[in-house]
């Protein structure tokens, strides 16, 4: 009796070896699905066995940024680090009575806030 809960790797070929880096070759694996068909998916590594690794992290990594990409996680992230950074140096300077402490903290929610936009940015373009 076949365990039919998880995908399996029934078969990998090898396709042939790469012509832009030395030393890897092209694999073409199937995936038996939890549903029984079949998918074929082309798959680079060194061996076999790194070529099946590689497939997998990269649906891995798909299916996380799918993830991220429909729940928006980072808009609360960016949402707590300004408050933060804005609340906190606030409450300090009306403790030590300077406002030197706020403009720094504002100050530096502004300098992180264009990384973080830049950075966005810069990734989105990938």
């Amino acid at each position: 009796m076949t365990n039919t809960n998880k995908r399996k790797a029934i078969d990998c070929k090898l396709i042939e070896a790469s012509k832009t880096s030395p030393g890897y070759h092209k694999y073409q694996i199937t995936i038996r699905e939890k549903d029984g068909t079949d998918s074929m998916h082309p798959a680079y590594g060194k061996d076999m066995q790194d070529a099946i690794s590689r497939l997998i992290w990269n649906e891995r990594v798909d299916k996380i940024s799918r993830v991220s990409k429909k729940s928006k996680i980072e808009t609360p992230i960016l949402f707590g680090i300004v408050l933060v950074g804005i609340v906190g140096p606030g409450i300090w300077s009306v403790m030590q009575n300077t406002p030197l402490i706020s403009v720094a903290g504002i100050s530096s929610i502004a300098v992180i806030g264009t990384v973080v936009y830049w950075i966005n940015h810069w990734l989105s373009k990938r």
